[in-house]
């Protein structure tokens, strides 16, 4: 996967923005001393880039805020980019700006740590995965500690609704979304990730958030069965998707019967309604390969021949997943 999705999109540093946080905004971080975001530049698309300080090291990452009412509490989404990859490319190419705006939510796009990469691209997770384990793994890039950081410094700062965090991703990102929630207690009401897998040994914590779950039928990356495929990152062997959601079946009481759906022509899903108010919800696309459905194919894709769905529209989907969560 890391070898896979390397492309990373040059962006031009705009006008400074102001916008630091309140005195003691953000002392609700847990593990230290409170991050101190830094205001950089504007990015494309009303992107705001930032810089945070977690546990000394300085993390770069996307910001978009929609206006709020007076009174109105907005739902918060963290969009973990794919492995290799980088924020501003991840936000561009899936229009998760489009999503935010159009449903009213703020939307961070955090950058992954790696090995040669700049401020967009190269990014890498510490998804707590067992096969293979990537840099940030390796070098125990505290992940979930920016992600609580995140979270502390942009309520700080906006209207978040605590009662709707969400946590999106894609190949390894959708780990990384996968990985925090399982492990940060009553964070997030609902995932979505997109050709990925639950990429740790163990969730803590299924219990109270509904799972999207997409993926192809002919991932070569991630296969949807476990294992390795053609391309696969080296010495790779990644746990069947169905493990991953098991744990979230299981931990929200969800009966073994789903309601089958086919929003595009080759796509059907599998909704299964849970014992609260979660959903856990699995859409397959036909022939699918390593991608994100609705994106432009990325020049990698292309080259190799895999399908990237365009009658199903990922972003979307997922918006309306979270929006009802």
């Amino acid at each position: 996967m890391t070898r896979t999705f390397m492309l990373s999109l040059a962006f031009v540093l705009g006008i400074a923005v102001s916008g630091a946080v309140p005195a003691g905004a953000a002392s609700a971080a847990a593990g230290g001393a409170a991050p101190v975001i830094v205001p950089a530049a504007a990015a494309a698309d009303g992107l705001q880039q930032r810089s945070i300080n977690v546990g000394g090291d300085t993390r770069s990452y996307y910001l978009f805020a929609p206006a709020a009412k007076k009174g109105q509490a907005l739902p918060l989404v963290i969009a973990f980019h794919g492995g290799g990859g980088g924020a501003l490319q991840f936000a561009q190419r899936m229009k998760l700006v489009d999503m935010a705006s159009r449903h009213g939510m703020i939307l961070v796009v955090p950058q992954g740590e790696g090995m040669g990469g700049g401020d967009d691209g190269g990014g890498s997770w510490n998804a707590d995965s067992t096969t293979p384990t990537g840099y940030a793994e390796r070098n125990n890039v505290d992940d979930l500690g920016l992600v609580k950081a995140l979270i502390a410094t942009v309520s700080a700062e906006y209207p978040v609704d605590k009662r709707r965090i969400y946590a999106v991703g894609f190949s390894k990102g959708g780990m990384m979304a996968y990985h925090a929630a399982c492990s940060l207690k009553g964070t997030f009401s609902a995932i979505a990730v997109v050709s990925a897998t639950l990429s740790s040994a163990s969730c803590a914590y299924p219990k109270g958030v509904s799972v999207l779950h997409i993926h192809g039928t002919n991932d070569q990356n991630v296969p949807f069965a476990g294992g390795a495929g053609e391309y696969t990152a080296r010495r790779a062997n990644w746990p069947a998707v169905s493990k991953g959601l098991a744990f979230f079946t299981s931990g929200n009481a969800c009966p073994a019967k789903a309601t089958k759906s086919q929003p595009a022509s080759d796509t059907s899903c599998a909704t299964q309604n849970c014992g609260g108010d979660e959903t856990v919800e699995l859409c397959m696309v036909q022939g699918g390969g390593h991608g994100w459905p609705g994106a432009p194919p990325a020049q990698w894709q292309i080259r190799r021949n895999v399908y990237v769905s365009q009658n199903f529209n990922a972003t979307e989907y997922i918006a309306a997943f979270l929006a009802s969560h």
